[in-house]
């Protein structure tokens, strides 16, 4: 145990030297006046319309959580939901390992529900859903993307494809599978419990073989992810920058290759490395394309940061935090 503990400690050590040396690798060849000039030059009205941008698509997101929830047949509170969602979300952002979706699960749950592995199976079809727009991105701007570019995120491709391939695989014959193999079996102990809520979970997960409802979610995904590259359109337009939609959905990709390790507290060294040679092809100077890198990540990161504290600090939500951490 005690050397696991420490392979684990050297391995986060590791990602946040690998962390830092992006954040190095992202300012050491700027000039640091263009950069400058670039960032006190920006449009004040593009930004605000940028950090609106993010708030809707925070709200999106929220409500496709919530339509996840009820196709399962969970009801949650609403302003647990929204506490939920936004801790989890500075969660995710401000340590280490990507822990948010465990904060979002154990806020989530309420303890007189059985509702534990249905909240889980949302969120992990909800990061099939961005997995499935990150692919989707991909094949879209992959065809004006210079062929280097291509050969780059073609093995993302490959990988995506086939665990969106699992997933079907998982939904169709899943079941079935179970039917014939695990259910109708005598189960002792905390197997039978176990076994129990899996079978309740497949039941309560029949609506993903309704492809109204699995359209409308992946529907929901598309434009979550449209409004995520119009963020990208409003911040090239504050810069000055001529670039359109092929550039803003390649920030979409790299960031979310970036990010997905969470190499970092805050994960500001891959999101500005990532964000900025994203612009590389497209023959943005430099020192500009870091200064955007700079304003997508604070105002992505803020927004959500900003109402997790808020709602931390409101007495009605403050006590019901620390009653979850003393739990």
């Amino acid at each position: 145990m005690k050397d696991f503990n420490l392979r684990k400690k050297i391995f986060q050590i590791i990602k946040i030297l690998i962390g830092l040396l992006l954040l190095f690798l992202s300012f050491r060849s700027i000039d640091w006046g263009l950069f400058a000039k670039a960032l006190f030059s920006a449009s004040p009205i593009f930004i605000s319309l940028a950090v609106l941008s993010v708030t809707l698509s925070l709200g999106l997101k929220l409500w496709r959580w919530h339509l996840l929830l009820e196709n399962f047949k969970v009801k949650i509170p609403f302003s647990r939901l929204v506490t939920s969602y936004f801790l989890g979300q500075a969660a995710n952002i401000l340590l280490v390992l990507r822990a948010g979706e465990l904060v979002r699960i154990g806020w989530a749950h309420q303890a007189k529900e059985q509702d534990l592995v249905e909240i889980t199976g949302s969120i992990a079809i909800e990061k099939y859903l961005d997995l499935l727009m990150f692919v989707l991105s991909m094949l879209v701007v992959s065809t004006a993307l210079p062929e280097i570019v291509q050969d780059y995120i073609g093995t993302y491709q490959t990988m995506a494809i086939v665990a969106s391939l699992g997933f079907v695989f998982a939904v169709l014959l899943g079941p079935w599978v179970w039917k014939k193999l695990f259910a109708g079996r005598v189960w002792k102990g905390w197997m039978g419990k176990i076994a129990d809520r899996l079978d309740l979970f497949i039941n309560a997960s029949n609506w993903l073989r309704h492809p109204e409802k699995v359209g409308l979610l992946i529907i929901w995904s598309t434009i979550i992810w449209i409004v995520m590259g119009m963020t990208n359109w409003l911040l090239f337009n504050s810069l000055k920058l001529s670039l359109g939609w092929q550039a803003a959905g390649l920030v979409l990709i790299f960031v979310y290759i970036g990010v997905l390790p969470a190499l970092m507290p805050g994960n500001i060294g891959p999101f500005t490395y990532f964000a900025q040679l994203a612009l590389l092809p497209f023959a943005v100077e430099l020192s500009s394309a870091v200064a955007f890198a700079v304003l997508l990540y604070v105002i992505v990161n803020l927004p959500p940061l900003l109402i997790a504290g808020v709602m931390m600090l409101a007495p009605k939500y403050k006590n019901n935090v620390s009653s979850k951490l003393l739990i």
